[in-house]
């Protein structure tokens, strides 16, 4: 890794609009690649691999994102960023975690499960808002 790039990256911008496919579709015209439409959302990849998330304004938040305090998987309202690294495997997200628990920062454990396709774990920033930090895309994310 280059020392002089940041330890991390914004991994995913969300933004509430009025009609998913007509967004997807504006995006997509200004050269972003388009990632896919999928039930309640649409996704579109930036350079460097940032996403901007769709999702409809007037809907409620889709059912797989339940409340809770942390974290994407949780209140999409509280969360207030959402970073990844250059690194694609479990270990080396496991390193970075190392590096912010030295430097005394609280963090959860890495989450058993994936989100597609990311290891992840959360923490909350000093005024409480959720921050998520999941691994680079190791590949085809699962549909």
């Amino acid at each position: 890794m280059d020392n002089n790039l940041p330890a991390a990256a914004l991994g995913h911008f969300i933004m509430k609009v009025n009609d998913i496919n007509i967004s997807y579709q504006f995006y997509t015209k200004l050269g972003l690649r388009p990632f896919g439409i999928f039930p309640d959302i649409a996704i579109i990849e930036l350079r460097g691999g940032t996403h901007i998330l769709l999702l409809n304004k007037n809907d409620e938040l889709p059912s797989s994102l339940n409340s809770s305090h942390l974290g994407q998987r949780g209140d999409f309202l509280n969360e207030r960023l959402d970073l990844i690294i250059e690194g694609k495997s479990r270990i080396e997200l496991e390193a970075y975690r190392a590096t912010l628990v030295e430097k005394g920062l609280t963090v959860d454990e890495i989450a058993q499960d994936k989100f597609f396709g990311h290891d992840y774990f959360r923490l909350a920033d000093p005024d409480d808002n959720g921050i998520t930090v999941y691994t680079s895309h190791s590949g085809e994310l699962p549909v």
